[in-house]
């Protein structure tokens, strides 16, 4: 459009002049003169523009406030996604300055706000559950990239998490446990197995179920500390998740239990695993949140008549499993799977991880424990007249 065209000319000259203050005004303008969507959508490649200038010439505030003008200009009007936009707002995140000089000592990072704008409008326009509550998981895959750029694992992983992409998530792990050996304070062997249990729980908790398997079954084949697949041989967190797996996916609150109970000697070990396994027994099976300080005891709840009426119902929450992941990871780890494995078959799983778990490690649940929850699994089963199933995001 011909006013766009005039006011890019105005503002490249400007830079070319070295007035930083006029270009600035100049591109808010732009932001002003949009009246619709299809003024938005020269709007913002011309902002996009700016921003690149700005950013070759190392001025960092000013392109931070451009993409400031660009994130909002996507949310006054509702822009479309596009593969376009996707890539202008990459580009945009790589040019945005953490900190805006060296001497900076404050902690907050100053392109959240940026961050914050784009996943609001990506929520705002999207026309599935998950993404409205979380936002686009390609948005996610690009900061994550971003961040592992910029060295910053530790938000890379959050998004990461979020991204829909196990492979991914898989090679940046593994690359990032690796990168430990170098230092003073290096991960030990079991340090593997954790950091990899600890991400297959994280994406249980967002309701990804097929992801972390496939996750799993990537990490474990291809990280050089392991390379296994399930039973994983003096692994026993792993194997634990695996079989997890197994539970969530008949929806077995009888084998949940159990499998919480028994193996409790290794996940209590870490303060961090039994809070997530906590969460996964609340989203999946209602359980009610376990106390500050307190033991899992499952079982023994149940035995006391602790545990509450709806505990082993299926929770259903905000969204529901409408977004198609990928199917070729899944498809890799059924070929991966021996076929007794593959067939979900629980009690054959559970027997080949005993095989290879050292006698005495793990807390087999007794005889009349097990009993008793399995009858406390028959109860909601019949009391529930229409089963209530948990909607999991398998994407």
């Amino acid at each position: 459009m011909a006013k766009f065209l005039k006011l890019k000319t105005k503002a490249s000259a400007a830079i070319a002049e070295g007035n930083t203050y006029e270009a600035l005004q100049i591109f808010r303008t732009v932001r002003n003169r949009c009246k619709d969507a299809a003024h938005a959508a020269e709007c913002l490649n011309m902002l996009h523009d700016g921003a690149v200038l700005f950013g070759k010439n190392k001025e960092e505030t000013t392109v931070l406030d451009i993409a400031e003008v660009y994130a909002e200009t996507l949310n006054a009007f509702n822009v479309e996604p596009s593969e376009l936009i996707y890539n202008q707002i990459k580009e945009l995140f790589s040019l945005l300055p953490s900190n805006v000089s060296q001497s900076n000592t404050e902690s907050s990072d100053l392109r959240l706000n940026f961050v914050n704008t784009i996943f609001k409008w990506s929520k705002a326009v999207s026309t599935r559950s998950f993404r409205k509550l979380r936002g686009d998981p390609r948005l996610h895959r690009d900061f994550a990239d971003v961040y592992v750029e910029q060295g910053n694992n530790s938000t890379a992983k959050l998004h990461f998490l979020l991204a829909n992409d196990p492979d991914a998530l898989s090679k940046f792990l593994i690359a990032y446990d690796l990168a430990q050996d170098g230092r003073d304070d290096h991960v030990s062997l079991a340090d593997s197995d954790l950091h990899g249990a600890q991400t297959a729980l994280q994406l249980l908790t967002y309701k990804k179920l097929r992801v972390a398997q496939a996750f799993l079954v990537k990490y474990t084949v291809d990280h050089p500390k392991i390379k296994s697949s399930f039973p994983y041989g003096g692994r026993p967190l792993l194997n634990f998740v695996f079989l997890l797996f197994t539970v969530l996916s008949e929806k077995s609150f009888a084998h949940f239990g159990y499998l919480v109970e028994k193996y409790s000697p290794v996940i209590t070990a870490e303060c961090e695993y039994k809070g997530l396994v906590d969460k996964v027994g609340q989203i999946y099976f209602n359980l009610p949140a376990r106390e500050s300080g307190g033991s899992f005891g499952l079982l023994s709840g149940l035995l006391k008549g602790l545990m509450p009426q709806n505990a082993g119902a299926s929770a259903t929450e905000a969204y529901s499993a409408d977004e198609a992941m990928d199917p070729a990871p899944t498809k890799r780890a059924l070929t991966v799977w021996p076929v007794n494995i593959r067939s979900g078959d629980f009690a054959a799983q559970n027997a080949a991880a005993d095989k290879v778990t050292a006698p005495g490690l793990l807390k087999e649940p007794q005889q009349e424990e097990r009993a008793a929850l399995t009858e406390e699994d028959d109860f909601h089963d019949a009391r529930e007249e229409v089963p209530q199933t948990v909607e999991m995001d398998l994407d």
